[in-house]
């Protein structure tokens, strides 16, 4: 079945996760959490278990909802990194207890964890920045963490408080990493100050990203960043909000207190949001493949199938080019020449391949670039409809062939039959009445003359000797002794010395097939000799060549006139077709005007093996003898 792949970089739809690794990553997930709970419940803080429950959940929410997108498969990658994030969270639990050392190390965990969050918010859902301003925006916190508020670790002597990773407020332990005694007044005064402000700003900048991506994409897009555009659009309030309060004293250390609790609650809606982004996706893409599937099966012809292609993905100005099947290139439905575009135009390229070989490629607008699996699948999904619909009318343009063969095998068996009702009726019963007429006049003789009987009765032995060959040809054309008695090249070669022209008989290897087989070959290798006799005006030799391997493969060819195939079909050629394809053999007739005619058929071995000889009796064996000598 075809697989998508991307063509301007290169695959990216990473194969499905195995249960090993999904139960290994969900027990370490569980035993972080675990550790996390312990620790926030034994390290001494205020309200243990509700910062054990809300650490927790940190911990274990985005490692459950990145193994999910992990195992969707198409969103491999976010999936992965939403892993590692939850991992990264999980050292932050260290800022639970009111040891100095894990407590200060735990903080600034947590600083260097909210360049991740902005990382995954802008990367959602493909896990690869999509634009420059996103690149920039992720480059702008990781330059805030790492200027004003990595390196203030040794400059302060206690962290703020409270913060959203503890539950103290003004008992929080001191900082074990500063490396002075109290805190410059230009870091509490002016860096501190900054940073907050700054902190606000790159969280508006976030959130108008992600409003405006929301306005310029597609659908499907809309509906996957929907929540998480809520859940930033809510952390962005509750961090505006208790920075307000913390510098402005607006409502109180209770208050801050419940806005630092709820800024910790949006770790795990944001994981949440992500989880809702995701299913919104699944069901757009089932929505929209039920919506090609209904399309496509109403669809009349090629314009039709693209139309309801391009509805699927909501891209009207959606393309469609198929791989040339020799290779080297691209064409349009209609078959004329196509250029895939080059990147940076506008328009990307999505490819459907099988195997690794490119059948189809799908161009389509620029904002689709980050749903490509999306329209790979719905790409991969049209074309394995189409191969469908292909299938379907090849498979009933060979009911009618194998009726029509069917009906041809009829009419020539009751010709056959015919034929020989004919050959009997007009030779061997004729002569035998004339027989009997002569026995009764020899009879008559016997007491005026016996030198006149005796001389009838002598005559009649030549014509009994006359009776039995023409029953002997006769036999043969039913089917040949020496076929059934000595094999397909011994039948061959006798067959080839009652031809007028000169055969050339060459047989490699000595296999023995299904009777059917051969007396397949048999008759086919007959007929074009026969054909040769009849149409070959002009030709002076035949060679007939046998390759008896695993496929039985039998060639005739003559240095005659020749023919055009595509301009006639004769009986001859019609009956070797049917031997040919009732067996589920090939055949292939070569010949152009003035270049002679190569017929080459190639028979399966069949199932079985090859059956022994049997005994054709001691007349046709006699007359196999005879005709030999």
């Amino acid at each position: 079945m075809p697989t998508g792949i991307d063509g301007h970089p290169g695959s990216h739809v990473a194969p499905r996760v195995g249960a090993r690794i999904v139960g290994g990553l969900a027990g370490l997930g569980a035993l972080l959490s675990a550790c996390a709970v312990v620790l926030a419940l034994g390290g001494g803080m205020p309200d243990p278990e509700w910062l054990a429950a809300r650490t927790a959940l940190a911990i274990a929410a985005p490692i459950a909802v990145g193994l999910y997108a992990w195992r969707e498969g198409a969103h491999a990658r976010f999936g992965r990194l939403l892993i590692l994030s939850g991992l990264l969270w999980s050292l932050v639990a260290l800022a639970t207890t009111t040891d100095p050392v894990p407590y200060s190390v735990g903080r600034v965990i947590a600083w260097v964890s909210e360049v991740a969050i902005i990382f995954l918010v802008l990367a959602f859902p493909s896990g690869r920045l999509p634009g420059r301003a996103d690149r920039m925006l992720v480059g702008a916190g990781a330059l805030l963490i790492g200027v004003l508020y990595v390196p203030t670790a040794l400059l302060v002597d206690h962290f703020p408080a409270p913060s959203p990773y503890a539950s103290c407020s003004a008992d929080c332990p001191a900082n074990a990493l500063a490396l002075v005694d109290a805190t410059p007044a230009w870091v509490t005064d002016g860096v501190l100050p900054v940073r907050e402000v700054l902190s606000i700003l790159l969280a508006l900048l976030v959130v108008w990203r992600l409003a405006y991506r929301l306005r310029r994409t597609t659908p499907l897009m809309q509906r996957a960043l929907a929540p998480v555009f809520a859940v930033a659009m809510l952390r962005l309030v509750i961090l505006a909000a208790a920075i307000l309060a913390r510098r402005a004293d607006l409502f109180g250390d209770d208050v801050l207190v419940w806005l630092t609790g709820a800024l910790s609650l949006t770790l795990l809606l944001i994981s949440l949001g992500f989880l809702a982004g995701l299913v919104a996706w699944r069901l757009y893409a089932a929505d929209a493949l039920l919506l090609l599937a209904q399309r496509l099966r109403v669809a009349p012809d090629a314009e039709a199938r693209h139309a309801a292609i391009a509805l699927a993905v909501k891209d009207p100005s959606l393309d469609l080019a198929f791989a040339r099947p020799s290779g080297g290139g691209w064409v349009d439905a209609r078959g004329w020449p196509y250029q895939l575009p080059e990147a940076g135009d506008g328009r990307s390229t999505t490819l459907i391949s099988d195997g690794g070989v490119p059948l189809a490629a799908l161009i389509h607008d620029d904002a689709l670039r980050e749903q490509r699996a999306f329209v790979e699948a719905v790409g991969a999904f049209a074309l394995v409809w189409d191969e469908n619909e292909r299938l379907t009318e090849r498979v009933d343009s060979s009911r009618g062939e194998l009726r029509a063969s069917r009906a041809r095998i009829l009419a020539a068996a009751d010709d056959e039959r015919r034929r020989i009702e004919r050959d009997l009726h007009d030779g061997g019963q004729q002569r035998l009445v004339a027989l009997r007429i002569r026995l009764q006049l020899a009879e008559e003789m016997m007491a005026r003359s016996p030198a006149g009987a005796q001389e009838i009765l002598h005559r009649l032995a030549e014509d009994v000797d006359g009776v039995l060959e023409e029953l002997r040809g006769l036999a043969a054309g039913v089917f040949p002794a020496m076929l059934a008695a000595h094999g397909l090249p011994d039948a061959i070669r006798t067959a080839s010395q009652q031809t007028a022209l000169p055969v050339h008989v060459v047989i490699q290897g000595d296999r023995r097939y299904q009777p059917e087989t051969e007396t397949a070959a048999y008759f086919c290798c007959l007929e074009a000799l026969q054909n040769v006799a009849k149409h070959a005006t002009g030709a002076t030799a035949v060679w007939l060549l046998l390759e008896l391997d695993d496929d039985l493969v039998f060639e005739v060819r003559d240095d005659g006139p020749g023919f055009d195939p595509g301009a006639t079909d004769g009986h001859g050629l019609v009956n070797m077709r049917d031997r040919v394809a009732a067996l589920g053999g090939t055949l292939a007739v070569l010949s152009a005007p003035r270049s002679g005619v190569r017929i080459r058929g190639r028979l399966p071995a069949g199932v079985g093996g090859p059956e022994p000889a049997q005994d054709a009796g001691p007349e046709l064996l006699l007359a196999d003898e005879n005709r030999g000598a």
